[in-house]
C-alpha cells in the first residue's frame, strides 16, 4: 500500500471536497482502460484526501473540451493534443510518462509482414488507418511527412481512410486485414504482443516527447504542486512497481511547456492541412 488506511474523519473530509476527475482517451477498449487506470485514481485519492474518478472520453477533443469547461480536472494528452489545448492557457503540464525506459517516443507506419508494400509512397491507393485527428503519431506526423514528400492529402492519396479512435485498434486493423497500413505510436509496440510478429514498420518519425498528464490551471498552484509530487513519488517508490506495471509505464518525470517547442513547430507547419473537427 502506498497510503495509510483512512479513518472516519479522513473519509468525512474527503466527501466534503469536490471530486477530482481524470479524462482519458482509450488506447484499447473502455473497460480495459478503467481496469488499467483505476489504481491511479485510487492512489491519487489517498494522496490528496479527496475522491478521484476516471472519465473515459471518445477522443482528445472531448478531453480538451472538458478541461476548458471545468468538467475534467486532469487529463492525459498526446503531445499534439497538448500543444493545441495549451493555446487557451488554461492547463498546466504535470508529468510525462516513461515507457520502455524513455520519456520520448516515435510515430511509425506499419503494414502486414507479408505485404508487398515497403515504403510510404507504395501506400498510394491503399486503405489506411489513422487513430485521431488530434493524435501526434496517429495523424499529425504522417500527414506532415506526406506534405513534405508531395504525396498530397490523406483522402486523395489513400483509397480509404479509417479513424480507429485508438492505437491498438489501428494495429489490429492491419493485423486483421481491414487496413493495408496504419499510423501509431511506438508506445504500443509491446515486445510481448505476439501480433507484432505479423507486422512490419515501413516508416518512423523523429523523436518527440511523450504527451503529458495535465491539470486545469485554476486548480491553483498548491493543488497542482501536490498532484505533480504525487505522480513523481509514485514513479520513485519501490513498492509502487506493481501499480506502474498496471499502467504500462516505468515511471514519471516532470513535464514543462518548453518540452513541446518542437511539437509546437510541428503544429504551425500543419496549419491549414489538419481540420479542426
Amino acid at each position: 500500500m502506498l497510503t495509510e488506511p483512512c479513518d472516519a474523519d479522513t473519509v468525512s473530509a474527503r466527501k466534503g471536497s469536490p471530486v477530482l476527475r481524470i479524462g482519458l482517451v482509450p488506447q484499447d477498449n473502455a473497460v480495459k482502460m478503467v481496469k488499467k487506470w483505476q489504481p491511479l485514481a485510487d492512489y491519487l485519492s489517498g494522496e490528496l484526501d479527496r475522491d478521484v474518478e476516471l472519465e473515459i472520453k471518445p477522443d482528445y477533443r472531448s478531453v480538451i473540451t472538458g478541461l476548458a469547461n471545468g468538467k475534467i480536472d486532469l487529463g492525459l494528452l498526446g503531445s499534439f493534443a497538448y500543444v493545441r489545448a495549451a493555446e487557451g492557457k488554461k492547463i498546466v503540464p504535470l508529468v510525462r510518462r516513461v515507457i520502455f525506459g524513455s520519456a520520448n517516443y516515435h510515430g511509425v507506419v506499419v503494414v502486414h509482414a507479408g505485404s508487398t508494400i515497403h515504403s510510404f509512397a507504395e501506400l498510394r491507393g491503399k486503405r489506411f488507418a489513422f487513430t485521431d485527428r488530434n493524435s501526434t503519431t496517429g495523424y499529425a506526423l504522417p500527414v506532415r511527412y506526406m506534405h513534405q514528400k508531395g504525396l498530397g492529402t490523406p483522402h486523395h492519396f489513400f483509397s480509404e481512410v479509417i479513424f480507429t479512435g485508438n492505437h491498438d485498434s489501428a494495429l489490429l486493423a492491419v493485423y486483421a486485414g481491414t487496413a493495408d497500413g496504419a499510423a501509431l505510436s511506438t508506445t504500443r509496440l509491446d515486445p510481448q504482443n505476439l501480433k507484432l510478429e505479423s507486422l512490419r514498420i515501413i516508416w518512423k518519425s523523429e523523436t518527440i516527447p511523450l504527451g503529458p498528464f495535465v491539470a486545469r490551471k485554476d486548480l491553483g498552484d498548491a493543488m497542482i504542486g501536490q498532484l505533480r509530487q504525487a505522480f513523481l513519488r509514485l514513479g520513485s517508490t519501490p513498492s509502487a512497481k506493481p501499480l506502474l506495471k498496471q499502467f504500462g509505464v516505468d515511471g514519471f518525470v516532470p513535464a514543462r511547456d518548453r518540452d513541446y517547442r518542437g511539437v509546437r513547430n510541428l503544429v504551425k507547419s500543419l496549419e491549414g492541412m489538419i481540420p479542426e473537427e
